[in-house]
């Protein structure tokens, strides 16, 4: 992907952050979702004409699946980009660690790049596990002993490739 690209996409996912853009999306999914129910109705009432109609009742079918796909992709990708930190869009979860405690997975949504943090155990800070598959990076590093702090760390991180 080049970098215009990223770029471009990154924008995207930070503009669908906003609630008025992922309510555009819910209703051009649903939009999608209506026209390929017609679509389908269509062929079932083109059956009962003639093979031609069926024909030519497919390609409306054919068109509405691919406007669908696209309007599910767009809506699962907002969906999917949670956060907004310094303008870059991330994908954060949360998951149980081998030790049992909550970690934060921070993902780039445009970017290879991803941040585990792990809260304080035998040390004060936090840990975090970075790793960049196309830099061959994974490496551990000690952040700071706030939460919020080492998040932001570890977002910059994912966005910029260096802490």
């Amino acid at each position: 992907m080049k970098l215009m690209e990223r770029l471009f996409d990154n924008a995207w996912y930070v503009a669908s952050a906003d609630p008025t853009v992922r309510a555009d999306i819910a209703a051009e999914l649903l939009r999608a979702e209506q026209a390929h129910d017609v679509a389908v109705a269509e062929v079932q009432r083109a059956r009962e004409v003639s093979y031609a109609a069926v024909a030519v009742a497919l390609s409306g079918i054919n068109s509405t699946r691919a406007a669908l796909g696209r309007a599910q992709t767009k809506a699962e990708a907002a969906e999917r980009c949670t956060h907004v930190v310094d303008g870059h869009a991330f994908a954060v979860t949360r998951a149980v660690g081998v030790t049992g405690a909550q970690e934060v997975v921070v993902t780039s949504c445009t970017l290879d790049r991803t941040a585990t943090l792990r809260p304080p155990l035998a040390t004060p800070f936090w840990t975090a596990r970075l790793v960049d598959p196309s830099a061959g990076t994974d490496r551990e590093v000690h952040l700071g002993s706030d939460e919020h702090e080492s998040f932001e760390q570890a977002c910059r991180w994912v966005a910029v490739g260096s802490l």
